[in-house]
């Protein structure tokens, strides 16, 4: 069986305590026990515009065996150096006309920015690859080489 161990650890020195905050979990198969047992490997890619690009379109390669009755966690991080730049990322449908207008009346065209990932933010997020609204996009906040890398592990 594939295992696939995550560990998110936070220690901070915020408030006169500080705190900290470890947890884990076992990447599993929905409704399972059993561990997810694929991956897209880890991509890197480079942006040069600040245009919205689709990082993964439910249905096409190499996502394309993902869908909403199976378990998908989505790992993005921004790889730059640059604290002042970002990606904005977020949950949309694929060419969509209108992913800066959240407020559009046809649901089927809108989409949600998650956040922002400066310099060095990383996320892992559950991904239900239910429809092209799901899809996932980001925009870099400069037209620089803007660098990004992504792995989704599924089942």
């Amino acid at each position: 069986m594939a295992t696939i161990n995550t560990t998110l650890n936070i220690n901070s020195d915020i408030g006169s305590y500080g705190m900290t905050v470890s947890n884990s979990m076992i990447m599993t198969k929905a409704g399972s026990t059993t561990g997810l047992d694929k991956a897209t490997g880890l991509t890197r890619t480079t942006l040069t515009s600040t245009n919205e690009v689709d990082l993964l379109t439910v249905g096409a390669a190499p996502v394309a065996d993902v869908t909403a009755n199976k378990a998908a966690k989505l790992y993005i991080k921004n790889v730059n150096t640059d604290s002042t730049e970002y990606f904005t990322v977020g949950l949309g449908k694929a060419g969509g006309s209108s992913k800066e207008n959240f407020d559009v009346a046809d649901s089927s065209e809108r989409s949600v920015e998650i956040g922002r990932l400066y310099s060095g933010d990383f996320m892992i997020i559950p991904w239900a690859a239910a429809s092209d609204e799901n899809d996932i996009f980001v925009k870099p906040s400069v037209a620089t080489n803007m660098v990004i890398e992504y792995m989704v592990f599924y089942e």
